[in-house]
């Protein structure tokens, strides 16, 4: 337990110590932050719920599918491991994305999908902070269904870690409130890869939901769902708890009770 929180508050520091000087040099927003201590809640004891939850639960259910893996690795037969290890994580990562686009359009279209996913969305700042504003227990869904292909193929674990590593900075990176050069060099860029102003669109607080994917912004023109707009507004349009507690309970409330919580 003891290193799940020297893990848990290192990334949270090593990320805000990456992005807050780049936002303060970069950024739109000045003045307080709202939501501050409650984010800084999610990044650390809700990091730690999100440890124990995939440590006994999400482990529990990889180790299971292990059994069911590929009986060689991906790409074993490539001699160069160099290569091989470039093929494992462009495939890990492409999975990994593919399975969180239909997660996440999933969690907007079932309700009770919806009520976990809307603690992400009740942030009112878009920030390197806001990317730690998620609901627990959702975490652990997600990981489980994003990490179930990975293993069933066998990746290997330094090549799974990778994957990993690199999906949880880019999580950051597109919540945080960067204004982005332009230009082409940019602009193509930006064809490959997801941006923070491709992401802000996700959290606008009115109009149709656009933009699912983390990391390929190309999958969302696969499947009609991008939007080049720039993004208005974020948030939440019906009242939500502002405390960490509130969020945490937030799924689980009828919305009479939410509405109740949030005008207190």
């Amino acid at each position: 337990m003891g290193d799940a929180i020297v893990r848990v508050l290192v990334f949270t520091a090593l990320a805000g110590l990456a992005f807050a000087p780049l936002e303060h040099l970069f950024g739109r927003h000045r003045g307080p932050r709202p939501g501050c201590l409650v984010d800084l809640g999610f990044a650390t004891f809700g990091g730690l719920l999100v440890h124990l939850g995939v440590a006994t639960l999400v482990g529990g259910a990889l180790a299971s599918l292990d059994g069911l893996s590929l009986a060689s690795p991906l790409f074993a037969g490539i001699g160069s491991r160099t290569a091989r290890t470039a093929l494992e994580v462009g495939v890990g990562l492409v999975l990994f994305e593919l399975v969180g686009y239909a997660y996440h359009r999933l969690a907007h279209a079932i309700p009770w999908m919806w009520r976990l996913h809307a603690v992400h969305h009740s942030s009112e700042r878009m920030d390197w902070l806001a990317s730690f504003r998620q609901h627990p227990l959702e975490i652990v869904l997600v990981t489980l269904a994003q990490n179930a292909p990975l293993v069933l193929l066998g990746l290997p674990l330094g090549s799974h870690a990778l994957v990993l590593l690199a999906l949880r900075l880019n999580t950051v990176f597109v919540h945080a409130d960067l204004e982005l050069p332009r230009g082409r060099a940019m602009q193509w860029l930006s064809e490959l890869l997801a941006t923070p102003a491709f992401h802000h669109r996700h959290h606008q607080r009115v109009g149709t939901p656009r933009n699912f994917s983390t990391l390929f912004p190309w999958i969302d023109r696969l499947f009609g769902t991008h939007d080049a707009t720039p993004a208005g507004p974020v948030g939440l349009s019906e009242p939500t708890p502002r405390s960490f507690l509130g969020l945490l309970v937030l799924p689980f409330l009828s919305p009479a009770a939410a509405r109740r919580i949030a005008t207190k």
